[in-house]
């Protein structure tokens, strides 16, 4: 009998790599499982805004979806628009070349490629934990979770970016669990693709670039900068883009635009108890100094709104899709959402503790650059409200393999042997 190419492969393996596929397998294959589960669910939920079977009638349903196809059109020289000064490159030229090469069939096309994304995710997310625990079961564990929710799963229905962001983000998790003497460098150009996809990364893409500079590469530090500068490639288009729109070297404008109009104003309406719209109208001619004035001003207001923000609208929160009268999944992603804030707040001393205790060393690097990437996400998305999980959802790998991986090394790790303390002579015997 002829053997086939895949089960010469089969054979090479070992007992555990083996074992590792099969972990990853059936994961798989439940994964596909329950996605279209939902998918078939939310078809038949009046207005939910999901149509498998016309996926064109909903993708571009919301406004941001429809910004991200005008800067897509705008690169291939189908329409004007200034959206691509605020809706950075990467996302809006995956949508621009699917409508250029597929036409009316381009939502087929990137509703099943964002649910390829989707799937992808999930087995990076698997590897990363496999990678540094060694540990089937808590890869298996990690990467249900991320299948199991519902934000990220329903946001392949419509054209956002966060299915591509979470995507970037697991490449990123995975990138540094794997042994690569270069994977610092592959670090930066993932969260550089991950800023010109959402540029909520801008201030952690700085930081990580200071970061590898500062490390022992065995490169001279001028060419360790040059390939640093080689590989923040994405900005500089990024930079020359806006400015060819809008006449300024910028990310995007949107982070000006959301500090106005969503945390100056809610401190205003905080403060002064007027309602959101006619706020925008009354600070539209406020400059960044009399914003900042106002807000220091009305410092109880401003952390008040800061936490709201914080917790309130971007943590215990919903998703801003599951729509349709009687939805099960908008119960089921406020549960979810609830169950993870508590997750965060039992988690953050541990690992803040894991982090500072000298007894423990196994992964710390790694869980230190994961774990402040989802902190300082976080701390930024205080300055946005209204769009429920949206801006959270994608620090999920982050905090999925940060936390397995505290969890594994704190209970692996032996304890101290305990000092031998010399009896007392004039102790007396216990019964």
């Amino acid at each position: 009998m002829k053997v086939s190419f895949l089960q010469k492969w089969v054979a090479k393996l070992t007992v555990q790599q083996k074992d590792v596929l099969l972990g990853l397998a059936i994961l798989l294959g439940l994964a596909v499982l329950y996605y279209f589960q939902w998918a078939i669910y939310l078809t038949a939920v009046p207005d939910s805004k999901v149509d498998i079977d016309q996926p064109e009638r909903f993708f571009w349903w919301a406004n941001d979806s429809r910004s991200y196809q005008a800067a897509g059109d705008w690169i291939f020289g189908r329409t004007e628009s200034n959206a691509i000064s605020y809706r950075p490159w990467l996302y809006p030229l995956l949508i621009g070349l699917a409508r250029t090469l597929f036409g009316t069939g381009a939502e087929n096309v990137l509703w099943i490629t964002q649910f390829l994304m989707w799937l992808v995710s999930g087995v990076l997310i698997y590897l990363a934990v496999h990678h540094a625990t060694h540990s089937i079961v808590l890869s298996m564990l990690g990467a249900g979770f991320f299948y199991l929710h519902p934000s990220p799963l329903i946001l392949t229905f419509h054209g956002m970016t966060e299915t591509l962001n979470i995507l970037l983000i697991s490449l990123f998790a995975w990138v540094l669990t794997t042994d690569r003497f270069n994977r610092l460098f592959v670090a930066v150009l993932l969260i550089a693709l991950a800023t010109v996809t959402k540029p909520i990364y801008l201030i952690y893409l700085i930081l990580l670039v200071i970061f590898t500079l500062r490390q022992d590469t065995g490169m001279p530090r001028s060419k360790q900068a040059g390939w640093i500068a080689l590989l923040l490639l994405p900005i500089w288009i990024q930079l020359l883009l806006s400015y060819s729109v809008s006449g300024r070297f910028t990310v995007s404008t949107i982070g000006g635009y959301t500090f106005k109009n969503y945390l100056v104003a809610d401190v205003y309406m905080y403060a002064e108890g007027t309602e959101w719209r006619p706020t925008m109208a009354l600070i539209e001619d406020w400059d960044l100094r009399q914003q900042l004035d106002f807000l220091w001003q009305h410092k109880r207001g401003t952390l008040v709104t800061i936490r709201s923000h914080l917790v309130d609208a971007n943590m215990w929160t919903g998703s801003f899709f599951t729509l349709g009268e009687g939805n099960r999944m908008e119960g089921f992603a406020i549960t979810i959402n609830a169950v993870t804030s508590y997750l965060h707040l039992i988690m953050m001393p541990l690992v803040i503790y894991y982090l500072l205790a000298s007894r423990y060393t196994e992964n710390k690097r790694i869980i230190a650059l994961l774990y402040s990437c989802f902190i300082i996400q976080w701390l930024t998305s205080g300055i946005s409200t209204g769009q429920e999980d949206r801006l959270m959802m994608t620090a999920i790998p982050l905090w999925i393999v940060t936390y397995l991986l505290v969890f594994s090394a704190m209970f692996k790790q032996p304890l101290p042997p305990r000092p031998m303390v010399a009896a007392d002579p004039l102790e007396l015997p216990r019964p």
